[in-house]
Parts: structure tokens; sequence; C-alpha cells
């Protein structure tokens, strides 16, 4: 459970506050024939667990996204393939958790990546390096 908030400050979000919560399962899991409704029923019990206090009525909107894939497959010589983050159309910058290697997925991970690539933006703009304005 990550909650967005501890990252960003409510306020930011009319005081509202933002949880991810995550599980990352085998393909033929059965949590992945359950719709999104069925999936939150089942995290209501856990976030109990976390927060006896926590009341259902505090959840105004949910969004489930599934995917086969949580990350990239790491291949032989996997470093030297990697997508540049600038890319062959002007201002478009190419950042995802294919380009955090050699690290695994993570928040901390894609946190750094996210400002490297404002780094770059911002450092391109400066110099006028390959950005068009």
């Amino acid at each position: 459970m990550i909650e967005q908030t501890n990252f960003i400050d409510p306020k930011t979000y009319g005081g509202k506050r933002f949880v991810y919560l995550s599980k990352y399962l085998e393909v033929d899991h059965p949590y992945f024939s359950l719709s999104d409704a069925e999936l939150l029923e089942r995290y209501i019990p856990d976030l109990i667990k976390i927060n006896p206090s926590f009341d259902r009525s505090w959840i105004e909107n949910s969004w489930v996204f599934r995917a086969r894939a949580a990350q990239p497959l790491v291949t032989l010589d996997y470093s030297d393939k990697l997508p540049p983050h600038r890319t062959s159309l002007p201002n478009l910058y190419l950042a995802n958790m294919s380009q955090i290697y050699p690290e695994d997925r993570g928040t901390n991970y894609a946190v750094r990546l996210g400002n490297d690539i404002s780094s770059l933006v911002l450092s391109d703009i400066a110099s006028k390096t390959g950005w068009r304005g």
C-alpha cells in the first residue's frame, strides 16, 4: 500500500487522499477473473487490518489496472538495448520501467527516473538542444 499523499500534500487534491494498492500475481490467479468491484471488496478487510477505523464510505472512487507483465524481461546485453530518453519526435521524451535497468521495478526508481527526465528536459530547454519551443 502506497499513500500518494505521503509524497504530495493532500491540499493538492482538495484535501483528499489517494492510496495505491498493488498485488503482483501469476496470470492464472483467481483475482484476474474478478470484476473491479469484487476485487475492491477483497481488499476492504486488509484495509481494516491496516487502519481499524477505516470505513468503506471513505472510498469515493477506484480504478483497477491489470497487466499480464509487471516489468520488462531482461535479456542478454539488455543495457545495450535500452531506448534513449530523447525520441526522434521533437519535445517527446520516453521514460518507462524498462529504463530503470539495472534496478528492478519500484516507486523509488520511477521517482528517480522522473527527476532525471525533468532535469534532461530543463537542460534541453536551457540549451535549445533538441527542443523546439
